[in-house]
């Protein structure tokens, strides 16, 4: 069995890498943060998860996750391969989204220092000289009880509160994607040379409506549904394109989020119920 170093591995992404990796028998290394044996021993295949997207509050530490504490690693860092969690949110306002598509960033976005760390990382990655790989997953879901992110929060107060306040227009689209589809694809990638300096997404390949996730809430919860008039922002998202990966993964077939929407509504249900 191999080693496996995972950066963020007590985060949403990591810590389900982290529990498949154990689960397949491999050993694991989390490392906890200003761990000073980073440089000193044998990493192995490293996974690279770290990530903040706060750029209102804490741009540095967004500077710091996405960036810093990985140029470190391809510079000094003894490992066999590396592979490095993008985002498909670099994909916004373009007209395509696979992974050879020119990219530009877009001034009116309130997180475009998320973009461009990204950005910056995945190309230190490709000109380091080292054995790596990047994948830009789309919008991750799974049951994450205390998690800020859309889905769970949405969730909790159709259960909770009866209610859901929805500040996007009903057309509003993404491409949502299952923590397990992504860390069982970023183990099955990181584990192959054949992936080298390639950047790979990780998605359904078909965006979900706002409108259709709150049609499920609303048959699974009775909950109430409150769409509010707002100033929506200027974000749309193209069909991501899954090609790559499909010929790299045989049988990669994602999970669909309103599916997985009512198995997270019965969880949530009944975790929250139950404290």
């Amino acid at each position: 069995m191999a080693l496996y170093t995972v950066f963020g591995g007590r985060g949403f992404i990591g810590s389900e890498i982290v529990n498949q990796l154990q689960a397949q028998g491999h050993s694991t290394f989390v490392p906890a943060r200003d761990d000073t044996s980073l440089f000193e021993r044998d990493l192995g295949i490293v996974l690279y998860c770290a990530g903040n997207g706060d750029c209102k509050n804490t741009p540095f530490s967004v500077l710091e996750a996405n960036v810093s504490l990985l140029a470190q690693l391809l510079q000094h860092a003894k490992f066999e391969r590396l592979l490095y969690v993008s985002s498909t949110r670099v994909y916004m306002n373009q007209a395509l989204a696979n992974e050879q598509a020119n990219l530009t960033v877009c001034v009116d976005d309130n997180r475009r220092l998320f973009n461009l760390t990204k950005l910056v990382a995945e190309e230190l990655c490709l000109k380091s000289g080292r054995n790596v790989c990047i994948v830009r997953p789309s919008n991750v879901y799974g049951v994450a009880l205390n998690s800020s992110l859309f889905l769970p929060a949405i969730t909790r107060n159709a259960i909770n509160h009866g209610k859901v306040d929805m500040y996007i227009a009903k057309d509003y689209a993404k491409d949502y994607v299952s923590v397990k589809d992504v860390a069982s694809s970023c183990i099955e990638i990181a584990s192959t040379d054949q992936c080298h300096n390639q950047t790979i997404n990780v998605a359904a390949g078909y965006n979900i409506t706002a409108k259709q996730i709150a049609d499920v809430l609303q048959e699974y919860t009775q909950c109430e549904i409150i769409w509010h008039e707002i100033d929506f922002p200027n974000e749309s998202f193209p069909i991501t394109d899954i090609t790559t990966i499909n010929e790299l993964i045989t049988n990669f077939t994602p999970n669909n989020v309103l599916v997985d929407l009512k198995d997270m509504i019965t969880e949530f249900t009944k975790v929250l119920r139950t404290n």
